[in-house]
């Protein structure tokens, strides 16, 4: 793919930052990104915005753009120009798919968008699209060596894509979009007829006969990942089913939400049975569904229904990022510029974003680390008394790591400050009650126990409220025995007797570790109240006599 169409900026020389936007032009919606990459962080959205236009309204039947269209189209198109400029952006990508493809009067768009506000607008065929989702997705998902399907419904196309996270295996886009199929099935009767569903299904299935059967010959997939403005909403909108069907109250607002979702065949299909008994004004009010997306989720949900059936996909994960975050990483790459420079396991989705939020907020990395280090150890020495496995261990380092970021905002409640940037980071990765486990470990790290009255802790569920307990002894002894964030003790040492606990930390070198001893004497009877009846001591001498053997 050639570099895409962008304004005249020129990035400063040597600048550690860019800010680039990227603006996709689409059969819905305009949307416009303003993305931020620095070295060794993984990139930032730092402003998003959304016009729905409707640029393919009639396009169908006439396969033109009508002129209200266009015009408002343009509009849009200035107004997130002028927000690119008070954002000092180092270059400007407009991209364009679906709709401007097919439009016989395309180039009357794209000569009033370069004349008018002096924006050159490149016109993606559908497969460089799905190759440039394909590159956002792999940028914040995990695919653990397995072949991934992803799947992107837009307003006129869908884009399939088979991929392990690297080079794309199959690509295809097909003109099945869920602003095309409701104008074409779906526009005549409100809610739409048993007989227009029917149609509308039969249609799609063709429509898809070939790609279903290239991808089963290109040897199928393990996993499925759904991007795009209608498959997030399906998503979003899924928990409200049954208390819409039953009138019961809305579920009660979770405070900790993730970078992305579950969406399974089952609960499609009850949201769309219930989506196609709703008429048009009800939908508007449906929870997780923009008002203005309301009249084409129907359609939306039919298709991404039907893929699932001629598939036999169970279940899929969302994923927020696609074509726009692609087509920044596109430019970044060609530029030379690395989004992936981590000094550890930088194949990791999850330990990526953990180290990405670090840097953001300016984490201590020396104190950071070594914490996280002590506390595996002492994890792993005292596994017969916590009982937890690998993936607490995972969680108790994330946290070990984050635990200090809240200083980015006051010293005082740091801890308090972690939970709140732990909680509304973008953690792609990994689940809701992960990231709630992760940041009420960073609160605990210091101060009281968890109390009742904490409800960003009792609104968890039993079980990760316990993991969390028997969590914080751990992380807090760490932090402790490296009070003065100088790497003192290299390792600590810890033997089980029965209901006994002995703790050797072994300094670097014979350096003096006394404050570090003093502090971790403080953490002490928190292990004996979350273990009740254990015996907690450290063993001094015998931390001097390890150090001179060794």
């Amino acid at each position: 793919m050639p570099a895409a169409p962008r304004q005249s900026i020129s990035p400063r020389p040597g600048s550690a930052l860019h800010r680039v936007a990227a603006i996709d032009v689409g059969s819905n919606s305009i949307h416009l990104i303003i993305a931020e990459a620095r070295p060794g962080e993984r990139l930032r959205i730092i402003e998003r915005e959304k016009d729905t236009v409707r640029l393919a309204a009639g396009l169908t039947e006439t396969h033109h753009l009508t002129d209200e269209k266009i015009k408002a189209a343009v509009a849009t198109l200035r107004r997130f120009t002028d927000l690119t400029h008070a954002h000092d952006v180092t270059a400007v990508l407009v991209v364009a798919t679906s709709a401007i493809r097919e439009a016989w009067n395309r180039e009357v768009f794209l000569q009033r968008v370069e004349q008018e506000i002096g924006l050159k607008v490149e016109i993606l065929p559908g497969v460089e699209e799905a190759r440039l989702i394909a590159l956002a997705v792999a940028e914040v998902t995990d695919f653990q060596g397995e072949r991934g399907l992803i799947i992107d419904v837009g307003g006129g196309s869908t884009e399939f894509i088979l991929t392990d996270g690297q080079t794309p295996a199959y690509l295809a886009s097909v003109k099945l979009g869920a602003v095309r199929l409701q104008e074409q099935f779906l526009s005549r009767q409100d809610p739409p007829s048993r007989a227009e569903i029917e149609a509308l299904t039969t249609y799609i299935q063709s429509g898809l006969a070939r790609t279903v059967r290239e991808i089963q010959e290109a040897g199928g997939f393990q996993r499925v990942v759904g991007t795009s403005g209608t498959i997030l909403a399906l998503a979003a909108a899924k928990p409200d089913t049954r208390s819409l069907e039953t009138k019961a109250p809305a579920p009660k607002k979770v405070a900790f939400t993730s970078f992305s979702s579950e969406l399974t065949y089952a609960e499609l299909q009850a949201l769309n049975c219930h989506l196609q008994r709703m008429p048009h004004k009800a939908r508007r009010k449906l929870p997780g569904v923009d008002s203005r997306r309301a009249d084409i989720i129907v359609a939306g949900g039919i298709l991404l229904e039907t893929i699932f059936r001629e598939l036999g996909i169970q279940h899929l994960t969302t994923c927020e990022w696609s074509l726009r975050e692609g087509v920044v990483i596109n430019y970044l790459r060609e530029q030379g510029w690395s989004l992936s420079h981590t000094p550890l396991s930088a194949g990791d989705i999850r330990e990526r974003s953990i180290l990405s939020v670090a840097r953001r907020y300016a984490y201590e990395a020396g104190h950071a680390h070594h914490t996280a280090r002590l506390a595996e150890q002492i994890f792993d020495q005292t596994l017969p008394l916590h009982g937890l496995g690998m993936r607490e261990r995972e969680w108790l380092r994330y946290a070990a790591l984050l635990h200090d970021i809240g200083y980015h905002i006051a010293h005082t409640s740091h801890h308090k400050h972690a939970m709140y940037l732990i909680r509304h980071a973008e953690l792609p990765g990994f689940h809701p009650h992960e990231i709630a486990i992760i940041a009420n470990l960073a609160r605990y790290h210091r101060g009281s126990l968890p109390k009742r009255k904490h409800d960003d802790f009792t609104r968890l569920l039993p079980v990760h409220q316990e993991t969390i307990t028997r969590l914080i002894p751990i992380l807090r002894l760490a932090d402790a025995l490296d009070r003065r964030h100088g790497g003192k003790v290299k390792e600590v040492i810890v033997e089980m007797h029965d209901q006994s606990l002995q703790i050797v930390p072994i300094p670097v070198d014979n350096t003096d570790i006394s404050l570090e001893v003093w502090c971790a004497q403080q953490v002490l009877p928190i292990w004996a109240t979350v273990f009740p009846g254990l015996k907690v001591e450290i063993c001094l001498e015998r931390a001097a006599r390890t150090a001179a053997y060794r």
